[in-house]
């Protein structure tokens, strides 16, 4: 039984709540987690978009563009969200109009539900082996969730026609039973609680213009949070480091650490400051780096790592004065080169590859690394 919120409530409550026009109504209580709200699938456009670059803030910046082409309303008039990673450098994503979307983060805040979720229906459902949709009939509206992780809801006299439009796959039902043309076979007989399901939603609509309010830390958590990220960030100027090779670095004591890297990045130091830095680079802090040396190195190994499979990484030193990584790699043939240099690209660096050349049957190259100037298109 559904139970209908007609006012709002400052005290904040989970579960999982669904939206229909004007009406918020409890479909599952919970104290796990944050409260997710449902919303009908009618109205949001759930797409699996390919993003092949390195940074989710790049991946927002450049989902509008992606998804421009397939849709009808003009890109100003909708609000883009992008989800979970379906594949490498695939996305699922979710276009809604703003005058459907806005109406409903004013519901939601109003009925107390401050840093609730916003989902799409029909994402609550399961996803499917390759081949097949799960289905859920329910009172002649149908939710469907596909293989490739979207999903879409449509009424129950509209399936068959986007079901022969998909090649008819095989669909695992879930709620009433499916028109007899439609190949089906029964769900499981007890699907996961819809709490569990959403405990990590696929997608949340609220992002952007209509991102959730930050909420407060008490005072004993920041400082635990302080504690936490002192420890952290010594330990990530190691581990840093320690992806691009210099593996003894994380079983040595600062001391022996300094000595290893003076060998690879003389002028380097593995102090404080230096530890102050890299947690700063990676929690977003104010204030200009220090060096263009942790930048470089973070953005590099991050593209090495992600963009440039196989890669083998035999040296690498840094220029203070000119701001430059050089870095002395290999990889399995001339292509796979060519890859790591549009890696690195792809990370909004500027690699310069220096003449490739073949010894003991592996292609190698030197690639110097800058920042990419501001202004400067590549």
């Amino acid at each position: 039984m559904r139970e209908q919120v007609q006012r709002s409530d400052p005290a904040e409550v989970g579960g999982i709540w669904f939206l229909d026009g004007d009406r918020l109504e409890s479909v599952a209580r919970s104290d796990l987690g944050s409260a997710t709200v449902l919303v009908p699938s009618e109205q949001v456009l759930i797409l699996a978009v390919d993003l092949p670059l390195p940074s989710r803030r790049q991946r927002l910046s450049a989902l509008p563009f992606a998804i421009e082409d397939l849709i009808a309303d003009p890109i100003g008039e909708v609000h883009v969200a992008l989800g979970m990673e379906l594949a490498p450098r695939r996305h699922l994503a979710a276009v809604v109009r703003h005058e459907v979307i806005a109406p409903w983060v004013e519901k939601v805040m109003a009925a107390g539900l401050v840093h609730a979720r916003i989902v799409p229906d029909a994402l609550s459902l399961p996803v499917p082996e390759e081949g097949s949709w799960s289905v859920q009939l329910s009172g002649g509206r149908v939710l469907v969730r596909t293989a490739e992780a979207t999903g879409f809801a449509t009424s129950v006299a509209q399936l068959p026609v986007l079901w022969a439009a998909a090649g008819n796959p095989i669909c695992i039902s879930y709620g009433e039973k499916l028109p007899a043309d439609i190949t089906s076979v029964p769900g499981a007989i007890e699907l996961e609680p819809l709490t569990t399901r959403l405990l990590v939603p696929a997608l949340d609509l609220r992002q952007g213009a209509y991102a959730k309010p930050r909420r407060a830390l008490p005072f004993t958590a920041r400082k635990v949070m302080a504690i936490i990220a002192a420890g952290a960030a010594a330990h990530a100027a190691i581990a840093m480091l320690d992806t691009l090779a210099l593996q003894q670095i994380a079983d040595n004591r600062r001391a022996e650490a300094q000595e290893l890297v003076q060998q690879y990045l003389p002028g380097i130091s593995v102090d404080d400051d230096f530890a102050a830095e890299v947690n700063e680079l990676l929690t977003g802090g104010a204030g200009p780096p220090r060096s263009s040396f942790l930048p470089l190195l973070i953005r590099a190994s991050a593209a090495l790592g992600g963009g440039a499979p196989g890669v083998s990484l035999r040296s690498l030193s840094y220029n203070a004065g000119a701001g430059e990584l050089s870095l002395q790699v290999e990889q399995a043939d001339m292509n796979a080169l060519q890859r790591t240099e549009a890696a690195l690209a792809n990370a909004g660096l500027s690699p310069v590859i220096g003449t490739p050349y073949v010894q003991n049957g592996v292609a190698a190259a030197k690639i110097v690394v800058r920042e990419v100037a501001p202004g400067v298109a590549r």
